[in-house]
């Protein structure tokens, strides 16, 4: 009897052995598992795949994609996406059922073709594939992100789809069994060579092994009880983990870049997102990604340098709008005849030096960005300030600023997802003045360096280039009456929040120089080549207007400060010289 019970024992314990190893090796499940697309009746342009798929249980996620013929697949922040499907048909994936392997999706009725969304500036990537395409997801910044598959927007999209993912089926008792086996294989051969003198012994070496099964067998059967002083739940826990590490992410951000040389335009080092205050800190995130920015702004220079070479507005239309386009638009159409006049500055976009872009938790258009970019990172270099809008989700940013830096102005230096950059509307009052308002009183410094609001302005080689250019046109005005009249666009300014609590503003002002001759006034004369040339006349009898555009940008304080609007860039575009009056 001594030897039976280790014997009995060593048995068990092999047996038990053997199927835990069994359920860690040739019986374990698979470790990953794969879930395929209903069939649907119909067809659509567009197939959303939801963030649902990419459950963070199961990740990563990997998808399996297959079309009669080529297509993309365009990933982007879930609301922005929606907003590009808004009323598209598209098949939307928004699951996977775990238990049965396969995709929940729906077909959502609604527009037969779109346009083709490959490489819309509002997804962060668009890849290509013909066929099929293995697409691995990685969200590549925090948040919602949804795939948007697509053809060429009238075509089919895809719709056979299958994901692969972790396997979450386990072997719960393969752990247990293997100790199991092993603690009674060796009180079995512990029992086996230890001799006992007395009967007394042999039981209580019997009731150990029976002891060594029963302990076994405890840690299989019996659950860990909760510590009776656990002061949450594991489910409160990991609430409390995921809030904190939100609440992490949205407080780091990149530090905002150094100023450089104040000799020089230079772009002003702010506050970092860490130094923003804690009711600054919300959950919104930026509107393109560096990535996406760098990605628009060489788009864009390579579409207006072509325009500049053809001298053609129709060439603009993809990346140039309003003031911009009109501008370079009036210079085409004398370059086209032949007149003497320089050709426009070419856009410099290979180093971008400070980067306005809004935070934003929504799909709100239209979106505007402000940027500073030089052909390189020479601090003598001037850099150009750009303002760029993107009126809806399915359209493209436009450019519609974009002028030199003035000496000795700044710019705030400004990180792609600083916290604290926000739109703001044109009469927001926040700041020292209203954003419209500061426009219509430089309108006015401009045209009279005497205006009460000249003192609101901080010395400016911009304004002092206008005043005497003005002076010097009434002196040479030969006893005509010079006027000067300017206007402020309420539909061209744009307004976006620095860390300071400023903001940059973009503005435009139309300009009107009539020189009215009197009854002593000899005829008009032209004073330069190029006014000659615009008026088809080296002088005139009647009236003459010079229509010129100025558009401008520049920075308003924070409500509260007694600094100045402080100039950012600015210029004076001669468009066209007209007669107005004859005699």
């Amino acid at each position: 009897m001594r030897k039976v019970i280790p014997v009995i024992a060593m048995l068990i314990g092999a047996i038990a052995l053997f199927i835990g190893i069994g359920q860690k090796t040739f019986w374990a499940p698979p470790e990953t598992v794969t879930a395929s697309m209903p069939a649907f009746e119909g067809t659509a342009p567009l197939t959303v795949v939801e963030p649902s798929i990419n459950d963070p249980e199961i990740a990563p996620v990997e998808l399996k994609i297959q079309s009669e013929g080529a297509f993309t697949a365009s990933l982007g922040r879930s609301y922005d996406v929606e907003a590009w499907v808004a009323d598209a048909q598209h098949i939307s994936l928004t699951g996977i059922d775990r238990e049965v392997h396969q995709l929940q999706a729906e077909l959502v009725e609604g527009e037969a073709e779109v346009p083709n969304p490959a490489g819309a500036d509002i997804f962060f990537d668009s890849q290509d594939a013909e066929g099929e395409m293995t697409y691995r997801w990685t969200a590549p910044d925090n948040g919602s992100w949804s795939l948007l598959l697509a053809a060429d927007g009238k075509a089919a999209a895809p719709a056979t789809i299958s994901v692969t993912y972790l396997n979450d089926a386990t072997m719960p008792w393969a752990l247990p069994l293997i100790i199991v086996g092993i603690l009674l294989i060796v009180g079995g051969v512990a029992l086996l060579v230890i001799r006992p003198s007395k009967s007394t012994n042999r039981t209580q070496h019997s009731l150990a092994l029976v002891a060594i099964l029963g302990l076994g067998l405890s840690g299989v059967m019996i659950p860990a009880a909760p510590s009776e002083d656990a002061s949450e739940s594991p489910s409160e826990s990991a609430e409390q983990s995921e809030q904190s590490t939100e609440e992490g992410a949205e407080s780091s951000a990149p530090a905002s870049e150094e100023a450089e040389d104040s000799a020089q335009p230079t772009e002003e080092a702010q506050p970092s997102a860490s130094e923003v205050p804690a009711e600054q800190t919300t959950t919104t995130f930026p509107v393109i990604t560096e990535e996406q920015l760098e990605r628009i702004l060489a788009d864009t220079k390579s579409v207006v340098a072509k325009a500049d070479e053809s001298h053609e507005a129709k060439d603009l239309e993809a990346r140039a709008a309003g003031g911009f386009r009109w501008m370079r638009d009036k210079r085409y159409s004398i370059l086209k005849e032949d007149i003497e006049i320089a050709q426009p500055d070419a856009l410099n976009t290979e180093v971008v030096r400070s980067a306005a872009v809004p935070n934003t938790s929504e799909a709100k258009f239209p979106r505007v960005i402000n940027v500073v970019t030089a052909k390189d990172s020479d601090p003598n270099t001037l850099p150009t300030a750009m303002t760029l809008i993107q009126n809806g989700p399915r359209d493209n940013y436009k450019v519609v600023f974009a002028s030199q830096m003035l000496p000795a102005s700044s710019f705030p230096g400004i990180a792609v997802g600083d916290p604290a950059v926000k739109q703001m509307a044109a009469d927001v009052d926040s700041l020292s003045i209203k954003p419209q308002d500061a426009v219509k009183q430089l309108a006015e410094v401009l045209t009279d360096e005497k205006s009460e609001h000249a003192e609101r302005f901080a010395e400016s080689e911009f304004i002092k280039a206008i005043h005497a250019g003005q002076k010097a046109e009434k002196e040479a005005a030969n006893e005509a009456n010079v006027k000067y009249t300017r206007k402020a666009s309420d539909k061209e300014t744009y307004v976006l929040s620095t860390p300071d609590g400023g903001a940059i503003v973009t503005g435009m002002i139309n300009s009107t120089t009539t020189f009215e001759r009197t009854e002593d006034s000899d005829p008009l004369e032209g004073t330069d080549e190029l006014t000659k040339a615009l008026l088809g006349s080296s002088s005139s009898r009647g009236d003459v207007a010079i229509n010129y555009a100025e558009p401008v940008m520049f920075y308003i304080p924070a409500g509260g400060s007694e600094d100045k609007v402080q100039l950012i860039a600015g210029e004076v575009a001669l468009l066209e010289v007209k007669q107005v009056e004859e005699d």
